[in-house]
């Protein structure tokens, strides 16, 4: 006598596979989410500090003074160079990031030709759920992310 092979997978046992396939999709989805948002905080952090690295260099190299301000919403901007009437050029902080304004923190710095800043303080920036990063401005010039 023969023996009969089975070759293949039952349709219950392949549902029960899309199922739990299906769980650890839906665990994992959220979490990712969460990931990606920490992300974007630390990297709207970068990219203030980077602006106002490039405002410090501008003013050096025009001789100068250069203000950028941190401003939701404001002409369109989040933050800009501010020249007494227009916010140009501008940036926008990535969707579900905001300022976090507490002790310490200041919503305008401007930065002279010898390379100061006559202004110090903290740019806390946060997002939705909380994760917050922050830009460190330093008399000397010093921008850090920490």
């Amino acid at each position: 006598m023969r023996e009969q092979i089975d070759d293949g997978f039952s349709l219950i046992e392949l549902m029960v596979v899309m199922v739990i396939i299906g769980l650890l999709l839906a665990a994992a989805i959220p979490a990712f989410r969460g990931f990606t948002q920490g992300n974007d905080v630390h990297s709207a952090a970068k990219s203030v500090a980077t602006q106002l690295e490039l405002a410090r260099e501008r003013a050096l190299s025009t001789g100068n003074t250069q203000m950028i301000r941190f401003m939701k919403s404001f002409q369109g901007s989040d933050y800009h160079i501010w020249d007494g009437t227009t916010a140009n050029p501008s940036w926008k902080l990535p969707a579900r990031i905001d300022y976090l304004w507490s002790s310490g923190t200041q919503n305008s710095y401007r930065m002279t030709s010898d390379g100061r800043c006559l202004d110090s303080g903290l740019i806390i920036l946060q997002s939705d759920r909380g994760d917050r990063d922050t830009v460190s401005v330093r008399l000397s010039g010093l921008v850090m992310v920490y």
